[in-house]
């Protein structure tokens, strides 16, 4: 009851609505373009090789901005960055039904791919920075599995309002939401207050440089950039994999229709929405037997990289209904690992750099699933599959290798040099109640 009320106390239940309703818009504005292509390969006369010019360009976009957003996110906060990227891709949304070349889609998409760069730091920065650190898995478990649940609602009412409205008027009516939730992320809903706790504030410092610990330059936090970045890497190849080859697969392998496809992809995507909600719930349920919250957490990490490895036997099977539980054990687990990856940056990365620690994981999460698309030219999906499937413990050993649970208290909750007592894991500062003087909590206000 207490940890309830003290995230309702910092995260307005407003916000967080909003918030999701946000990520389902991001995520439909993605998918628009999929759902209506058969209707503009009739309106424009667009080949595979236009769709495609279209498809590279938003990806582009979107990976190289993930680096700047981020800084952004640190620099002027999410309440701004946020709203602002979203008033904007909403608008190049509208502006589908006004372009007519190849050439005007490209820009349209691109800049929407760019402007949608800031949302996932932006979310991640919000969390950080607002909610204690008990509580933070949960919401991002609840927030990861958004995407999931409008990948599978979107398509199911856009074939149901297309054929009434039209596609015009289904981009504009989708960009006009975005717009009115912009509006009010920014203006009209109350902010979240800071956490008041030790949170991850800053490396442990040895040479009391208080700006070198804080920044990009510390080795502490370059050692920890360059874990989550190999993790993203590695932990990404399946869900980029799976989000543009799954339904070839399930026709290819297992000869299913194009209604058939639709229905097994949906499943797939609820078991993917049901394991971000397990990844923020699980290691929850476990600190009492692993020792702490971190060690819980790399337990069901570990986990979940072994539920990945029999996605292996997926072309060793020739029944749909044991491939498609095959691919939703492996988005699931998929999904979990990601929630606690998510999770050990938003507890133990400085504060006043989540935001690019994620922009700089997510790009380069991105440019390994590019390349690894690019490879499924060359090498046989089931060989391609297989290697996804053991990506995971490779993670997981990485993880364990260079930014295990032991380091991270040693590098990133040591008290600065001067400050008062350290407060120990766990135990938050009242709202009301000032920090010892001296004393940092490191963790700025989230939104500006």
């Amino acid at each position: 009851m207490a940890r309830a009320f003290r995230l309702r106390a910092g995260f307005p239940p407003a916000t967080l609505i909003v918030l999701c309703l946000i990520v389902v818009v991001s995520t439909a504005d993605r998918q628009i373009i999929a759902l209506i292509k058969p209707v503009l390969d009739r309106t424009f006369g667009w080949s595979t090789r236009d769709y495609a010019r279209i498809s590279l360009w938003t990806q582009v976009a979107s990976a190289g901005s993930l680096l700047v957003s981020g800084w952004l996110v640190d620099r002027f906060g999410s309440r701004r960055v946020l709203g602002t990227a979203l008033a904007g891709w909403s608008l190049m949304t509208v502006l589908h039904a006004v372009v007519t070349s190849v050439r005007g889609f490209v820009l349209v998409r691109a800049t929407l791919g760019a402007l949608e760069g800031a949302g996932m730091p932006s979310v991640m920065k919000v969390v950080a920075t607002t909610v204690p650190r008990a509580e933070r898995g949960r919401l991002i478990g609840m927030v990861n599995a958004v995407p999931n649940v409008a990948a599978v609602l979107t398509p199911v009412l856009a074939g149901l309002l297309l054929p009434w409205v039209g596609w015009k008027a289904l981009v504009a009516g989708l960009g006009a939401t975005g717009l009115v939730l912009a509006a009010l992320w920014c203006a009209g809903l109350p902010k979240a207050r800071p956490a008041r706790e030790d949170g991850a504030a800053q490396p442990a410092r040895t040479d009391g440089s208080r700006s070198e610990a804080g920044s990009l330059a510390h080795a502490d936090v370059r050692r920890f950039v360059a874990v989550f970045s190999l993790c993203k890497v590695l932990s990404d190849a399946t869900w980029w994999l799976l989000l543009y080859w799954l339904p070839d697969i399930l026709h290819t392998q297992f000869g299913l229709g194009l209604r058939g496809v639709g229905v097994a992809s949906g499943a797939v995507y609820v078991g993917a929405g049901l394991g971000s909600v397990l990844g923020g719930v699980l290691p929850a349920l476990l600190p009492a037997h692993a020792g702490s919250r971190e060690r819980a957490r790399r337990t069901v990490m570990g986990g979940a990289a072994l539920c990945v490895v029999p996605m292996l036997f997926v072309h060793a099977t020739h029944t749909a209904l044991a491939g498609i539980g095959l691919f939703a054990l492996g988005l699931m687990a998929h999904q979990v690992f990601s929630t606690n990856l998510f999770g050990i940056v938003t507890e133990w990365a400085p504060s006043a750099l989540v935001g690019r620690v994620m922009g700089i994981g997510a790009f380069c999460g991105n440019l390994g699933g590019a390349a690894l698309l690019w490879l499924t030219g060359f090498v046989p999906m089931p060989f391609v599959l297989g290697a996804c499937s053991l990506s995971y413990l490779a993670a997981w050993g990485v993880l364990r290798a260079w930014a295990g649970p032991g380091w991270l208290e040693r590098a990133f909750r040591s008290a600065p040099s001067g400050a008062g007592p350290e407060i120990p894991a766990g135990i938050s500062l009242n709202a009301a109640s000032a920090p010892p003087a001296g004393s940092s909590s490191g963790v700025s206000p989230c939104v500006a």
